[in-house]
């Protein structure tokens, strides 16, 4: 069941928590990408998420991030990955309830959604936060030291706390290339993530992947304004995210618990 208990709307102000499941999944086409299994295979385990799995039938995550989270783009809040994610992760894992609250806002920094951990994240204690950020920080040019700091205070924080961590990277868009330190914001990212042993989610390679590969344009994978994603970029997110996911689940599950990878 999705919450969108983060999103703001376009004025800025919180959209009220659904109350209702959302309308039928089937309105929303679901995307075809194809990329090599090694840019969607998480390197690091997910043991709370595991755990959680395999004993709850609730499961509480947590999409934390700005505009690629909040939905920017898409042509409704059911098209936003996180809406999307919770749909996949319910229908690879029969009868487990997946929960995945929207806290996206658009235009925030890694140090405004640190103190959003503090604030919010931390009291709901979820098995996994996905951590989507670095996009604006690298157009603002934040300070590269700054940054690394500012996500290795956020995954600390979350670990000490018992919650999972994915972090997930920028987007891959034309004008990407001519952000001189983008490649530089990219590769702290992986710094952090290999340095504390979580999960990365190396979305800019992705993207770029569907564009170098032919299977997309760039026009095809954003919305009109060339930045943000769209309804199908948001769908491939969505799809990989929950198959990188699923493999570490299950696979912990088999190691851990002895369970069958299908979850009943």
């Amino acid at each position: 069941m999705l919450s969108l208990a983060g999103v703001v709307g376009p004025a800025g102000a919180q959209v009220a928590p659904q109350q209702q499941p959302p309308p039928a999944r089937e309105q929303v086409t679901k995307p075809h990408c194809q990329i090599p299994k090694d840019l969607a295979r998480f390197n690091a385990p997910l043991p709370n998420l595991t755990q959680n799995v395999a004993a709850l039938n609730g499961v509480h995550i947590i999409a934390l991030g700005s505009s690629s989270t909040a939905g920017s783009g898409a042509s409704s809040q059911l098209a936003s990955y996180p809406a999307r994610l919770d749909a996949e992760l319910d229908r690879r894992f029969p009868r487990k309830d997946f929960i995945v609250t929207n806290y996206g806002t658009g235009g925030q920094l890694a140090s405004d959604m640190l103190a959003r951990i503090k604030e919010d994240v931390l009291v709901q204690m979820p098995a996994l936060v996905i951590w989507q950020t670095g996009v604006n920080d690298a157009v603002q040019d934040v300070g590269l030291e700054l940054f690394q700091e500012t996500l290795e205070r956020g995954v600390r924080e979350l670990k000490r706390a018992g919650i999972d961590v994915i972090l997930v990277d920028m987007q891959f868009y034309p004008r990407s290339e001519r952000v001189a330190v983008y490649g530089d914001y990219l590769k702290a990212m992986r710094t952090v993530a290999n340095e504390q042993n979580i999960p990365l989610f190396s979305r800019f390679a992705i993207m770029k992947h569907l564009v170098k590969s032919g299977q997309y344009t760039s026009s095809q994978l954003l919305a009109p304004d060339n930045f943000h994603l769209n309804d199908l970029s948001y769908g491939c997110l969505a799809d990989l995210l929950a198959d990188a996911i699923e493999e570490q689940v299950k696979n912990g599950i088999r190691t851990s618990f002895g369970a069958p990878a299908v979850m009943r």
